[in-house]
């Protein structure tokens, strides 16, 4: 069997829904030196009728003997992947047109960098734009900003695999915030880049529990911003610190006002 150059991974628990669009959108990519590795947590049945309905050879699906856990998930995932490239992308997001031919054009011509994510497009339950996200695009831009705030969404990565192994892979220290954690560890491997397109369509809908997730997120993120300056050899500049106590001020307030202050914030038309 030849070895792919990507290897373009999801992880999926029941979570299911949008799944087929994810699929779709994985496997109708300009780019198509890629294997499709889909790590099921959940029912065998759920990946029995994927195979069903995609009859594509790219993908492979991986059923763990027990629960792993999104962060579990996620490292077997980084282990069971051949290709030397990896992509993420959520089951109930899904990627633009020519994202994978874009990002890994980006990698090969920059050796030094380690990570390329993208800006990205929010939806909701229809598919129906409702705004969007830019990030800070070099390196020296994304590394002054990386602990003040995240920046850089997990669903656009596309990373060199070796990197991520080499700086621990993906941890259960912070089970909420396991990319951030990840991100923190890997900037000290090499560099990092966003495009500045928009290369993935990141759901914002209440039942995939994201709302559920955002009160842990702030738990474990402000943990990660004391961490990267005791441990990791980041600074505590004022904005970092003014990070951490708007992160733990926030994390006080009821789920839904969180989920729907995100909403109003963080997604910018």
């Amino acid at each position: 069997m030849n070895t792919p150059r990507l290897t373009v991974f999801t992880p999926f628990y029941k979570n299911i829904e949008y799944f087929d669009q994810t699929i779709a959108s994985v496997l109708s990519q300009s780019f198509t030196d890629f294997e499709y590795l889909m790590i099921n947590d959940g029912d065998p049945a759920d990946a029995a009728a994927i195979e069903r309905r995609f009859n594509d050879p790219r993908i492979r699906i991986v059923h763990p003997p027990q629960r792993l856990g999104l962060s579990g998930s996620r490292d077997a995932g980084l282990h069971e992947a051949r290709g030397e490239l990896i992509a993420f992308i959520d089951s109930d997001d899904f990627c633009e047109p020519g994202r994978f031919e874009k990002q890994v054009a980006f990698l090969d011509a920059h050796p030094d960098h380690v990570l390329v994510g993208s800006a990205i497009r929010y939806v909701d339950e229809e598919s129906r734009t409702i705004g969007f996200r830019v990030y800070p695009e070099n390196d020296e831009e994304i590394k002054a900003r990386i602990v003040a705030a995240n920046c850089i969404a997990q669903p656009s990565v596309i990373a060199r695999r070796a990197a991520l192994i080499d700086a621990g892979g993906y941890r259960q220290d912070f089970p909420a915030a396991e990319d951030y954690d990840l991100w923190l560890r890997v900037a000290r491997l090499g560099k990092f880049h966003n495009l500045q397109e928009k290369l993935v369509a990141y759901r914002i809908h209440l039942a995939a529990g994201k709302h559920l997730l955002l009160r842990p997120a702030l738990r474990d993120s402000t943990r990660l911003k004391l961490r990267a300056v005791r441990q990791y050899g980041f600074p505590l500049t004022p904005r970092v610190a003014l990070s951490i106590v708007a992160h733990s001020l926030l994390f006080l307030l009821p789920s839904r006002v969180i989920f729907w202050l995100f909403r109003r914030v963080m997604v910018r038309g």
